[in-house]
């Protein structure tokens, strides 16, 4: 890391314009490492410069890129489909299509779900995260599902089972690769059916670079604060908080001098609403700022 702070500046020093390491450029970005690796080799989305040792250097304009390259998952092009793109202007309209690919794709959903087709549902869940960003998967793809599916079907039943444990192992697998800042996620209050708020924020959170620490079960006030405590989160995420009571833990979070938002619910709740988080919305939060999702 000495080495590639080091070689950006000695390229200030040289008036050429500055080099970032990558992850100073996941930070900026709120892309992880692994996904701008994958972006470069799979794809030839970006091209950074390389020191002796190997060590990759992005530029200002990889940086602006990899944002162009955000831009175009915001509007939901795959990203194999973004390389043609990028020296386009961001109206080009792929409405049309996209849409297209996203009704499909819901289709194929419920068909794996309603006929209990678990491995066929497993690898649709591993081309879909290669395909798409896990904030474009979650708004276009879960959030209609826990609509459309009854609550207590074995359809619903499937899914939320399906999606703990697969994004659990994602997580714990990428534990040590993660540079990002900490966020502690979890329920105030239990639901009768899958929390389909906790699954999506996981969901949106799978492949950015937050280290992230979660629970899917209820637990009383001492356990939350323990928690604060041991993890030292920069950013707290509930779920369902409209049956528990929240003063206090507004209060300890202010002193803490920690950001609180829920995840779901209703905009006349007290605390920031996130009805589908995303990178940008998340670093807001982090740096105290508030987040408009209109």
């Amino acid at each position: 890391m000495n080495k590639q702070v080091s070689s950006m500046t000695l390229a200030e020093e040289q008036g050429a314009s500055p080099l970032y390491p990558i992850r100073e450029v996941s930070r900026l970005t709120g892309v992880n490492t692994v996904t701008l690796r994958a972006w470069e080799r799979r794809y030839g989305l970006i091209c950074p410069q390389r020191t002796p040792k190997g060590h990759r250097l992005y530029s200002g304009e990889d940086i602006d890129t990899i944002r162009k390259v955000l831009q175009w998952l915001d509007k939901g092009v795959a990203v194999s489909q973004v390389g043609d793109l990028l020296d386009q202007p961001l109206q080009t309209s792929m409405e049309t299509s996209v849409e297209g690919d996203w009704a499909d794709l819901h289709s194929q959903l419920i068909r794996c779900l309603e006929q209990q087709d678990e491995e066929q549902l497993d690898q649709l869940y591993c081309q879909l995260l290669s395909s798409w960003s896990g904030s474009q998967l979650n708004q276009e793809l879960l959030i209609p599902l826990a609509k459309q599916l009854a609550p207590t079907s074995a359809a619903a039943a499937l899914l939320a089972r399906y999606l703990r444990t697969r994004l659990g192992e994602r997580f714990y697998h990428r534990r040590t690769s993660l540079a990002g800042s900490r966020i502690l996620l979890l329920p105030l209050s239990q639901t009768p059916t899958p929390d389909w708020n906790l699954l999506g924020a996981l969901l949106a959170l799978v492949d950015l670079d937050f280290k992230v620490s979660w629970l899917d079960t209820v637990v009383d006030q001492k356990a939350i604060l323990q928690l604060l405590n041991l993890h030292k989160p920069r950013l707290l995420l509930v779920t369902n908080p409209e049956a528990a009571e929240t003063t206090w833990l507004q209060k300890s979070c202010c002193e803490k001098n920690l950001p609180l938002a829920q995840i779901g619910g209703s905009t006349s709740d007290q605390l920031p609403c996130l009805e589908k988080p995303d990178s940008h919305q998340l670093h807001l939060l982090i740096q105290g700022k508030q987040v408009d999702e209109s």
